[in-house]
This record gives C-alpha cells, structure tokens and sequence, in this order.
C-alpha cells in the first residue's frame, strides 16, 4: 500500500531538491546537517520548545530538573580548578535551548558567564570554563554498513525515489578508523559522528583558550561501537519517544547518534589538555560535587523532599547516574 504524500513531506522533499537537485545521493552528515540546521526545515531553527517535560517538547536533559544542575556543576569546577581560580574564569556554555541554560538563576563565582545556542558563532575569552549538556550529540555523523561476503566497508547516504526520501550506497567507506574493522556480522552498521569530532576541534582551536572543557553527553568507546551495535545507535526523537526510522518526519524529530569516547580523547590530548577523563556523570558528582550533594541532604528534612528527589533522577545509576557521562580535560 503507498500511503499519501503529506503537505509536509511535499515540502521537505522539495526542500531537499532545491539544495542537493543536482546530485544524485549526499552523505549521510550533509543530510543529518540539513535536517538539523538548515533555515528551510531545520529542526533546530524551528521556534519551539524542544526541551522539557510536557506533551509538546521532544525530549529532557539535566537543566531540565532546574538550579541544582547548576549548583552542582558549579561545585564541580570549583573543586578541579579551586575555588579561587574559577574568579578569573568566563564561564561559556555551548548549545544552550532557550532559558534551560544552566546558570540560570544560580549563584556562581565565575567572572563572566556567556550562552551560545545551537548554531551561534562560538567565541571564547583567554580564560574559560567551557561548558555543554548533550551539545556533541547534536553534530552530524556518516552511516557505514559492512558486506560481510565481499569483506568490504560501504558508506550510505540519501536520495529521492519515487517522490521520497531513501537510504541509500554511495561507495567504498573512506574512513580510516573504520576500514581495517572486520565484523562477523553481515550488515553490521556504524554510526560515525564526524560531527562531534569537528566541532570540538574548531572549540579547542579558538585562540588556544585555557581553561577547563566539560560536557556531559552519551557514548561508547571504539570497542563497544565496533563489537556490540550491529545497527548502529542513530536514532530519531520526537515527544518523548526513540524512533529508529531516521527519515520519520524530517525537520519534526531530532537526529541524533551516540559519541566516540576515543575519537574525542586523542582530540584534547593532541590539544594539550590533560587530566582527560570519561566517567559516569554519577561517578563525576559524587566525586566533585559532594559538598552541595551533603548539604542538600543535611538541610532536607524529609526522603521525599523534592529538591532531594531531583538530585537522585540527576546522580543514581537508574536515572541519569549512568545514562550520561562526564567528559573534561584541562589546558594550563
């Protein structure tokens, strides 16, 4: 059965010929970009709560749960540059959605704070901490299938057929990291986040900023990509709920794939940065932001006192404790 073509599939796939028409295929990471960024469909241009827990936004992160992210992460800067350091420090956070930024109505020492939302040129002073929540994640990334029978690595993209978007062979993989990898698997697939890997180079570059670099996101390292995600770990979202059809509803839900721990820790010691350490975002608070974690406890006179409810969904294992990790490093 072929289903209608929607107002706003006609559109997006009209949008899609007026920017890649005379092509016959592009990458994967040009469409994720477009379909992320562009100023025709874009999901990240639309003006819409994206973020948050109600019906009409798509998903939630840590800034969600309010000011006691930012206290903790506060703490958190506090305890690894010390307290009378962080004064000479701007404070800059990347890929900030609207008033979810994560200072926002927190006390703090910093000398400055600045917010840069998706999209935003980035510009960072000599001195910075720099911040970002599930920024990374945001970038594009290029799909790789493996024909196991010819021992070969493929890399796929996207192109219209019959007045709708498909996945499609676009050749030989190019990708260094990837081509010497030989799974057992027929179809194994990899979702490779070039993205991510671009957009903190370009970060770490600026003007050779020192500092501290902390985001919080999720990911795997090479071993786990390579060895336990057959399919790969691309995924949609859209209110609340993981799609595994990357092409539902473009511009509507956002595009996202797990990060590569490795990739990014050979970026920031090849940046000079030391100390570069991937942990659970659990693991991170408990050891750097204990102090406003004990007095929440101490001050709270009820297990079930809300403020210490939000702690527990930001710190135990079963919530957001181990679903996100810390990543950081630091430039003297």
């Amino acid at each position: 059965m072929t289903l209608p073509i929607t107002k706003q599939k006609k559109e997006v796939i009209h949008c899609f010929n007026e920017k890649f028409g005379a092509r016959n295929a592009v990458p994967f990471d040009e469409f994720v970009d477009w379909s992320l960024y562009s100023h025709e469909i874009g999901y990240y241009r639309r003006e819409k709560p994206r973020v948050g827990r109600n019906q009409h936004s798509d998903f939630y992160t840590s800034a969600s749960i309010g000011s006691q992210w930012g206290e903790l992460i506060v703490a958190a800067c506090e305890s690894i540059l010390s307290r009378e350091k962080v004064e000479d420090f701007t404070f800059v956070e990347i890929g900030v959605e609207y008033d979810e930024f994560t200072l926002h109505e927190v006390e703090h020492p910093f000398a400055d704070v600045q917010t840069l939302r998706l999209g935003d040129q980035i510009t960072i002073p000599e001195k910075a901490i720099v911040f970002s929540n599930e920024w990374l994640d945001a970038q594009p990334f290029k799909r790789f299938r493996y024909l196991h029978k010819e021992r070969k690595w493929i890399e796929l993209g996207i192109a219209v057929e019959n007045d709708s978007l498909r996945e499609v062979i676009l050749g030989p993989c190019e990708e260094e990291a990837i081509k010497d990898f030989s799974p057992s698997v027929e179809n194994y697939q990899i979702d490779w986040p070039c993205g991510s890997q671009k957009a903190l180079q370009k970060v770490l570059e600026y003007s050779n900023w020192v500092g501290l670099f902390l985001t919080f996101d999720y990911g795997y390292f090479e071993e786990i990509l390579f060895h336990e995600k057959p399919k790969g770990t691309a995924r949609a979202y859209q209110h609340h709920r993981l799609i595994d059809n990357l092409l539902h509803e473009v511009g509507e839900s956002d595009l996202t794939c797990h990060l590569c721990w490795d990739l990014l820790e050979r970026i920031l010691i090849s940046n000079g940065f030391s100390q570069v350490t991937v942990e659970s975002q659990e693991a991170f608070l408990v050891k750097y932001s204990s102090k406003v974690i004990k007095n929440a406890f101490e001050s709270s006179k009820s297990a079930l006192d809300p403020k210490i409810q939000k702690l527990k969904e930001l710190i135990l294992p079963q919530y957001m404790g181990r679903k996100f990790q810390a990543f950081w490093g630091v430039r003297n």
